[in-house]
């Protein structure tokens, strides 16, 4: 089994320490060590490095090559442009296909907090066996929610079935990124997992999926893989999971898995990580408070960060920049950086 990790997300929910020229892949949030030096070493617990695959922007090919110099330049899968995870997944897929049509591989982020490495190398084991055996499915992993998030997508399992000891479920449907209302009554039922886009299949089977639901993208890979580099435009820049994955109505499975695990997609899902009670402060660097609950405080400078009298704020200081937000906007942080992309003056801080 080949393990692909996807890095070409530009992590604008974590601005300030998240920059187009180094996103937050590439820095250091927990601790000395990048999220994805972090991911790597972990899955190299269980499998080879000439088994273990980086698929990025060529932008970022150099600052990746310094950090995971463990990894050869073979195992670093160059996207000309960042298209999405179809594009991303679909370039790895097309890669490994020419070598090997029967092999094995799964998906996964750089950017994701795992906290049980030996639980989670063992699952990524059974989605091996589950795909031998069922050579022409997907298996997702199912992540049992621990709070309604928003942010996520859902997947809602269905009959069970047993393959030696382990059991997983047919997928009934998914759900993405309910409101509020339905992401607590999706949280209350026992039916439904995260989706954390741990995908595992055979490369051929993939192949079949993209010639027969996006017919123009196998052909755009086809002609890329064989060397023709202008056809990478004509790539669907959808998710995979809009462009394959939520229309398959068989052979798509579930694996329960039960490591604790977050998308560090914003802000407030690193205040939940790092947070050993549900209030308490999260702080990080040079700092003094009083009469503050519930805060996330990071500071990346030299400089002090002071606050009086706040309640459930974010704040993330760094050299050139500040954020100040309230734990509910986390995502709007996105939104916020897409503003600043359109004024000139303030590119610069980008």
């Amino acid at each position: 089994m080949k393990i692909v990790i996807l890095a070409g997300g530009l992590g604008k929910r974590l601005w300030p320490l998240s920059r187009e020229k180094k996103p937050k892949q590439f820095v250091p949030i927990f601790g000395d060590k990048s999220l994805i030096q972090v991911t790597v070493e972990r899955v190299l617990t269980g499998f080879n490095k000439k088994d273990v695959f980086v698929v990025l922007n060529k932008k970022f090919l150099k600052e990746a090559q310094r950090q995971l110099p463990e990894l050869s330049l073979k195992n670093f899968i160059v996207e000309p442009e960042s298209r999405g995870t179809t594009a991303a997944i679909g370039l790895a897929v097309y890669n490994i296909y020419k070598n090997n049509p029967k092999e094995i591989i799964v998906t996964m982020a750089s950017d994701h907090y795992i906290e049980d490495s030996l639980k989670f190398i063992k699952d990524l084991k059974k989605l091996n066996t589950i795909i031998k055996n069922y050579p022409n499915s997907i298996c997702l992993f199912g992540i049992k929610p621990t709070y309604p998030e928003t942010g996520y997508g859902y997947i809602e399992k269905t009959k069970k079935l047993q393959l030696k000891n382990i059991s997983f479920f047919k997928v009934k449907r998914f759900i993405e990124k309910p409101k509020l209302n339905l992401a607590k009554k999706i949280y209350n039922s026992s039916n439904f997992f995260w989706n954390g886009s741990y995908f595992a299949f055979r490369v051929d089977t993939m192949v079949n999926l993209f010639k027969n639901y996006i017919p123009e993208t196998h052909k755009a890979f086809s002609e890329f893989i064989s060397g023709k580099l202008k056809y990478f435009k004509f790539i669907t820049k959808e998710p995979i999971e809009y462009s394959i994955i939520e229309k398959l109505k068989d052979n798509i499975f579930v694996l329960p898995v039960d490591f604790r695990w977050a998308d560090i997609g914003h802000w407030a899902s690193i205040k939940e990580i790092q947070a050993k009670k549900g209030n308490e402060n999260v702080v990080f660097g040079l700092h003094h408070f009083i009469k503050t609950k519930n805060c996330l405080l990071y500071n990346y400078t030299d400089k002090l960060l002071t606050t009086i009298g706040i309640k459930d704020i974010l704040i993330v200081y760094v050299n050139d920049g500040v954020l100040i937000c309230h734990k509910n906007y986390a995502q709007d942080v996105k939104k916020l950086v897409e503003e600043m992309q359109n004024k000139a003056h303030l590119k610069k801080f980008l």
